[in-house]
């Protein structure tokens, strides 16, 4: 290696010491607040602290609602405090109560992926803090860190993943496998992907 290779790799490595990015006490905390969140949690610090830079805090009353059925879907919700339910009015004329969201988990995350509108409306039971992350959050880390971008993408991507294969496995439960594996199928050729091989 050439004297000048390495005095310009010393060079570097003094730079990046003395100015290192200082996150300020909101993002670090965000950060760590994303940490506790199953999804999230092994994200490295680098892609924590850019999602955690770019995140919106918001503060919801009891009976208010996050976004409705039927809306196009920006971003996803991470609840910091307090509980959201989601509900539908798809089933039966009346509201039905789909599940309850507690503190670290997320919810919307399919919209970050694509322009999809939401299959439910999200309530607040109580007064809720969450943080939320919009798609032109994830362009903006993408374009400033594309690795933390795929970091944050691949990481919603195995949770989507996960939710995909449990949906599949709960059907297979309620009907049988050949109906499940079927509508799965069927799904894949109207959204134009590809079923994969192990079908």
């Amino acid at each position: 290696m050439s004297v000048f290779r390495a005095l310009l790799r010393a060079g570097t490595r003094l730079y990046r010491r003395l100015f290192r990015r200082r996150f300020d006490s909101r993002t670090r905390e965000v950060a760590e607040r994303l940490r506790g969140v199953p999804v999230f949690g092994h994200l490295s610090s680098t892609a924590l602290h850019a999602m955690a830079g770019v995140t919106h805090r918001r503060t919801y009353r009891r009976g208010e609602s996050l976004y409705y059925e039927g809306d196009p879907g920006l971003g996803l919700y991470v609840i910091e405090s307090g509980r959201v339910r989601l509900v539908t009015e798809r089933v039966s004329e009346a509201t039905h109560e789909l599940r309850m969201i507690e503190a670290d988990e997320i919810i919307g995350g399919l919209s970050l992926l694509g322009d999809f509108r939401r299959l439910e409306t999200a309530e607040t039971v109580t007064e809720t803090q969450v943080l939320g992350f919009f798609r032109p959050d994830l362009k903006n880390v993408m374009r400033r860190n594309p690795k933390a971008g795929m970091e944050i993408t691949m990481a919603l991507a195995r949770h989507l993943a996960a939710e995909h294969v449990e949906l599949i496995q709960r059907y297979e439960q309620q009907a049988d496998a050949r109906t499940a594996l079927r509508a799965y199928a069927e799904a894949a050729e109207a959204a134009g992907g590809d079923v994969p091989a192990e079908m």
